[in-house]
């Protein structure tokens, strides 16, 4: 079963900064940001950005550790409903398994696309 890859840009990274954090930590945030080296980096930043839920304490938390825990933190961003059953994925029928990575899609992609 392959799970959903969010297909995401820079773009979507500065609209997100810019809709759910406060205009004072712009800055701060994107200088943060440009100093993260990580793999698929405008995923990993939309997911500490998610993971952190509007807190900006939490996001530089997330920023500051992405390079080394950027897997943990897309698999809380994007995968919540599969990583909640990872250690009994194997017993669930593939209807359910279906079910869990539809579900894991539908809420990543309401919270990127919410205005």
């Amino acid at each position: 079963m392959d799970q959903f890859i969010p297909q995401v840009t820079q773009e979507d990274v500065e609209r997100v900064l810019q809709r759910d954090f406060s205009a004072e930590y712009w800055r701060e945030i994107r200088a943060m940001i440009q100093k993260v080296q990580v793999r698929e980096k405008d995923r990993v930043m939309l997911a500490c950005m998610k993971v952190a839920a509007r807190d900006v304490q939490k996001l530089k938390r997330n920023l500051n550790e992405a390079a080394g825990y950027y897997r943990e933190i897309l698999g809380e961003a994007e995968y919540p409903f599969y990583v909640k059953k990872i250690f009994r994925i194997d017993k669930l029928t593939e209807q359910e398994k279906a079910d869990i990575v539809e579900k894991d899609k539908k809420q990543y992609l309401d919270w990127l696309n919410r205005k």
